[in-house]
């Protein structure tokens, strides 16, 4: 049995780190892995040799460090990506293409989702794989996400409202594989679309990685022009991406506060990871309705007054000048 190192950083590089989680004062309970003999050297999360057809059950040790009984949910998720580039091992509403070999959620499976344990005590989780019966190149990635189920959201009787606490977890990896053979990088851009991100403009360009393989060090420049023209419009840079195998990433070109302008447009992606190069583009549109809808609720937009006040201006001037000719008017009589 090999202990995990608690960090406390996303899970994001497969082969340095093994287990994660936010904060390790939270938390009631750690988990150890049970490694097994077709376990790969160098790791402490699940890295397996498996075969086609082959069927392994899997146990991490959940030890309870309070003094009172806790119950803890345990999570099997596939590895995604998200939209910071990182690989996410637990859940996620994001899910693997159907170019994945398999989904790590429907091949593994669990007498129990939630398991409670004794004050000071342990349990031994345990999961079954049953591999797919064809064989196949590369990985099937995912992880297993284990947390204290408590109350998510508790009334503050002192602030009059609803306090929401933060979540903590362990993820532990797991990576199945059948061989070593090399597999060709490849990636695609499958979509392009304007939306919000946290009640501000983004345009997402969605970037696949439909190769059994983890793309790393990926490097992206996005940029978008009107169809059929040269000017670039916007345009962002992002490094150090890693992307989960058989998965899409909704990578964001953010507006900045810029309003959306209803047209059509070209977005323009030069990516490199290693000696791996693609150039791709996608022609998208924004309609009129999209960016009304976007624009009025983008938080970071700051509304331009200028020809408010100038007819106001033009209004007082108007106003005054009205005001002088009548008195000018009455003097003479």
């Amino acid at each position: 049995m090999k202990k995990f190192v608690l960090l406390m950083t996303s899970l994001c590089s497969v082969g340095i780190f093994g287990v994660t989680s936010t904060q390790a004062s939270e938390l009631n309970f750690s988990v150890d892995t049970v490694l097994p003999d077709n376990q790969r050297e160098g790791s402490t999360y699940f890295d397996l040799d498996m075969t086609a057809g082959q069927k392994q059950t899997l146990v991490t040790k959940i030890k309870n460090h309070s003094d009172k009984e806790i119950e803890v949910e345990a999570l099997i998720e596939p590895a995604t990506t998200n939209i910071n580039g990182v690989v996410d091992y637990g859940q996620t509403k994001d899910t693997v293409d159907d170019t994945a070999p398999a989904n790590l959620k429907e091949i593994a499976k669990a007498d129990s989702q939630t398991v409670k344990i004794p004050a000071n005590g342990s349990y031994d989780y345990k999961v079954t794989i049953e591999m797919p019966e064809k064989a196949f190149d590369g990985l099937i990635a995912g992880g297993l996400t284990f947390k204290e189920v408590e109350e998510e959201e508790k009334e503050d009787e002192t602030a009059g409202g609803m306090t929401i606490e933060n979540k903590f977890a362990y993820s532990v990896a797991v990576l199945l594989r059948e061989n070593d053979n090399s597999l060709p990088s490849d990636l695609k851009l499958n979509k392009v679309e304007a939306d919000q991100l946290n009640a501000r403009n983004v345009i997402y360009s969605y970037l696949q990685n439909p190769v059994a393989k983890y793309m790393n060090q990926l490097k992206v420049d996005a940029k978008v022009t009107k169809q059929g023209k040269s000017e670039t419009l916007y345009e962002t840079t992002k490094e150090g991406i890693q992307m989960a195998p058989n998965t899409t990433m909704a990578f964001p070109l953010r507006m900045e506060g810029k309003k959306l302008a209803a047209g059509k447009y070209t977005m323009h992606i030069e990516a490199s990871s290693g000696s791996d190069k693609w150039s791709l583009e996608k022609d998208f549109e924004i309609t009129s309705e999209e960016a009304k809808k976007y624009n009025e609720k983008d938080v970071s937009i700051e509304e331009d007054n200028t020809n408010l006040y100038l007819m106001i201006g033009i209004g007082v001037i108007a106003a005054l000048l009205a005001i002088i000719i009548l008195l000018l008017v009455k003097k003479k009589k």
